[in-house]
Parts: C-alpha cells; sequence; structure tokens
C-alpha cells in the first residue's frame, strides 16, 4: 500500500510541476471567456452606422406620410421596458443599434416620376456623398400589391431591410383592410391579438416560480441540456485522463523508467499508483475550476439584477439531489477506472506513439458513438436508441448522466450500474494482467494475447 501511494505521489507531482500543466489548466477558462467576451468586443468596437432614409412615394395613394412615420419611430429609441437599471446596461452594450435617420429626398426625385424614371437615377444620386441619403425606400403599386424597393450603400445593403421589414407589412394588411371597409380598430385587432399558448407538464408547473424566461427553460429543457454537459464533460475528463496514463506508460517504458519502477514495487502497486496519480491531477483541476466558477457565479449572482437573481436560483433549485450526486459520482469513478486500466494496459504493450495510435483507431471510433448519441440527445431525449445504449456497459458512464435528471425507474439504474460493475470489473481485472506482461515481456498486443491473458488461472 505505501508503495502505490508513493507511486500515485510521484505521477501527481510530475503533472503538478510541469508549465504545460498550469497551461493547460488556464486554458479552457480563458477559451470559454473569448467566446463570451468576442463577439461582444467586435460589437463594441464595432462603428454605429446611421442609416440616412429618404422617402419616394410613387403609389399615388398618399403613403408618404405613413411611410415617413415609420422612419421616425425608429429615430426615436423606443421606451425601455420596466426593467432594472442593470438589464438595461447590459442590454445597451450587447446590443448597440444602428442610428436611423429621416432625410429629405434628393434633388431630381418627386412622385410624379415613373418608376423606370425613379430607378434610373437612383443609383447615381446614392453615389454623390453630397446628397445627404445612404439608403431610399422606393413604394409603387404593381398589380393591386404594395411593393417597397430599398435602394442603399453597398456598406448599409440589408441594414434597413432587417429594422423596418414588419411594418412594411403592416402598411399593406391595413390598406387591404382599408379597402374592404373594415373597422381600423378591428383590423388593428385582428392584426396583434394572438393566443396564448402554454405546454405544460407536472416538471414545468414549479418553473414558473422561477419566473418565466430562463427559470422556465430550465425547467423544461434544463434537464437535458445540463445532462449533456455532464456526460460531454464526463467523456472528455475520462477519455482526456486514460490518454495521459496510455501517454505516460509509453513514455516510461520506452526510456527503460518502467523497468525501474516495476523492480521496486509490484505491477499492481504500480498500475495503482499510476491511476490514483493522474485521478488527483483531474481532482487538482476540477477543485481549481469550481472554486473559479462559484466565486465568479456569486459575484455574478450579486451583479445582477434581484429579479435575474432569483430566476436563476430558482431555475437551479432542485435539479440535482443527492442522490443524482451519488449516481453521477458512482458512474464516472467506474467509468474513469474501467478505461483508465485498459489506456494503462495498451500503454504496456506499445514502444512507440506510433503503436499506440494503431492500436487507439478503432477504440476511438467506438468512444465516438455516446458522443454522437450525447448530440442527438438535445433534440430526442427520449430516444429508445439511446435508453438501449446506455445499457451497454462500455457507454454507461457516458450517457446515463444525460438520463439520470429525468424520472427513471430504479431497476434501471440497477441493470446499468450492475451491468456496469460487471464488465467494468472484468476489463480491469484483463487490464492488470495485460499491464503486467505488457511491462515485464513486451511483445504486441493481439486478440489472441488478450484472449490468452483473460483465460489463464492466477498463478499459486
Amino acid at each position: 500500500m505505501r508503495n502505490t501511494f508513493l507511486i500515485a505521489r510521484r505521477e501527481y507531482l510530475a503533472f503538478v510541476r510541469t508549465v504545460g500543466f498550469w497551461l493547460s489548466l488556464v486554458t479552457l477558462p480563458l477559451l470559454i471567456t473569448g467566446i463570451i467576451l468576442v463577439p461582444l468586443l467586435l460589437r463594441q468596437t464595432s462603428p454605429v452606422q446611421t442609416l440616412s432614409v429618404a422617402v419616394l412615394d410613387l403609389t399615388g395613394e398618399g403613403l408618404d406620410g405613413d411611410l415617413r412615420a415609420i422612419i421616425r419611430a425608429k429615430a426615436t429609441p423606443p421606451n425601455p421596458e420596466p426593467q432594472s437599471d442593470g438589464m438595461r446596461k447590459i442590454a445597451a452594450k450587447i446590443a448597440r443599434p444602428d442610428i436611423v435617420r429621416l432625410v429629405d429626398l434628393p434633388r431630381g426625385l418627386t412622385s410624379s416620376l415613373s418608376r423606370a424614371e425613379a430607378e434610373a437615377r437612383i443609383p447615381a444620386l446614392l453615389d454623390k456623398t453630397s446628397v445627404g441619403a445612404s439608403n431610399i425606400l422606393v413604394a409603387y403599386n404593381d398589380a393591386g400589391t404594395l411593393h417597397f424597393d430599398i435602394w442603399s450603400i453597398k456598406s448599409q445593403k440589408n441594414n434597413l431591410a432587417r429594422i423596418i421589414e414588419p411594418e412594411l407589412q403592416d402598411v399593406q394588411y391595413y390598406r387591404l383592410a382599408r379597402a374592404h371597409d373594415i373597422d381600423p380598430k378591428l383590423a388593428h385587432a385582428l392584426r396583434t391579438t394572438q393566443a396564448e399558448v402554454n405546454s405544460l407538464t407536472r416538471r414545468e408547473i414549479p418553473s414558473k416560480a422561477a419566473g418565466g424566461g430562463f427559470g422556465a427553460f430550465m425547467g423544461d429543457e434544463g434537464p437535458g441540456f445540463v445532462g449533456f454537459l455532464i456526460g460531454f464533460g464526463t467523456w472528455m475528463t475520462i477519455f482526456s485522463s486514460s490518454m495521459i496514463l496510455l501517454g505516460g506508460v509509453i513514455e516510461e517504458k520506452s526510456s527503460k523508467v518502467l523497468e525501474v519502477l516495476l523492480a521496486s514495487t509490484s505491477t499492481e502497486s504500480l498500475l495503482i499508483g499510476k491511476v490514483l496519480g493522474v485521478a488527483g491531477v483531474l481532482l487538482t483541476v476540477a477543485s481549481i475550476w469550481s472554486v473559479i466558477s462559484f466565486v465568479l457565479g456569486t459575484y455574478g449572482l450579486s451583479a445582477a439584477p434581484p429579479e435575474v437573481a432569483a430566476s436563476i436560483k430558482a431555475a437551479f433549485n432542485g435539479l440535482f439531489s443527492p442522490l443524482h450526486l451519488v449516481l453521477l459520482a458512482v458512474y464516472f469513478v467506474c467509468g474513469y477506472l474501467m478505461y483508465g486500466v485498459s489506456f494503462a494496459a495498451i500503454g504496456a504493450f506499445c514502444e512507440t506513439q506510433k503503436d499506440a495510435q494503431a492500436i487507439m483507431g478503432p477504440v476511438m471510433m467506438v468512444l465516438m458513438i455516446p458522443m454522437l448519441c450525447m448530440q442527438a440527445a438535445l433534440s430526442a431525449p427520449n430516444s429508445p436508441i439511446i435508453q438501449y445504449l446506455s445499457y451497454v456497459p462500455i457507454f454507461t458512464p457516458f450517457l446515463m448522466p444525460l438520463r439520470l435528471l429525468n424520472p427513471l425507474p430504479w431497476w434501471e439504474i440497477v441493470l446499468t450500474f450492475g451491468g456496469m460493475l460487471l464488465v467494468g470489473g472484468f476489463m480491469i481485472m484483463v487490464g492488470r494482467k495485460a499491464f503486467r506482461q505488457g511491462a515485464l515481456t513486451g511483445g504486441k498486443l493481439t486478440w489472441g494475447t488478450l484472449f490468452r491473458i483473460a483465460t489463464e488461472k492466477p498463478s499459486t
């Protein structure tokens, strides 16, 4: 036992004393921060464009006033919704809308022109900086239907259309209503009134206490989304730690360090010590990231408006229970031991990284199956294929976190846990023997070698 902990200590210190470990430790937080902040910074530093809009009404129906009113309404900032100052500041930083400004028609454009004459003059006028208009809204009637052409300079193409398209559709709607002598109030009610449709289940009803929005999303989609994150994190953690063990064993075998270690301790102590050492590295990384996340989360909640903070807290309240946390830990530990020992055994048979790549190719193809299933689970979390694949012990550690946050019958948990213990125990037993043989005698790892290792009787 003492030798096992000495090996674990050696493995742990060999990683945490390197510069690469600390660089990799901060890489993921920096990457996440960059993904969030870079688009915001790009939006902040990009210049706000002024859309100078002139209106040309060729319909002969006197729509000039309505169209100019639409532009004026967009030029005046709308009244902010009843939110806290904090929310308004956040919204103002994220969204920086372009400035819309109503200007007079350039000289040479009048409502008496034909559509062809106007279209012949507009491009040349937009090329002149002295005109003052960067966008010209042209309205005309064709076969009883209104058409709106928005001529813009190249740098503002489609900008104005995205801003005023709904209002232009309203102009056509109310024009048609007036043509059929429909009361304006009734037309407005028909245009704006919508029924409220709520999709509720027994679990979604408590989410209303979160105030809707994010809380409602977490009540509905939260378990599946959080389960996906946990499953993906489990896959990445187990795979990366197993690759660390694989690479470490190959390096020590090629440098003859493995032979020196085997001369002073048993193969079991060496294998278990390596697995525990890498596990300590994982716990260190997880602890540091957890502390950072807790500090940033606490600060973020304290800085957020009270209603937003209450919504977030209510959304996560009850998402995890002590039983969920215990089961997640059990599935992770079993998966880590199962794959960690197996990868270490593979490394004991490999002289170089090239040998390992030849073996890891088929293994990676198998391990990609739960990754593909996890992506599909976001849109179809109750898919039977995900349920059946979670019964396969080698996939259980990755797929069960997706399903644990949803109500499951107890027999499924017992079945998956028992199957994983049975197959995982067999893999650990074979991996332990394979590690001993590979470290002591070497040779190539083949199916025949694995069969002989698995079926050989323990020495007395």
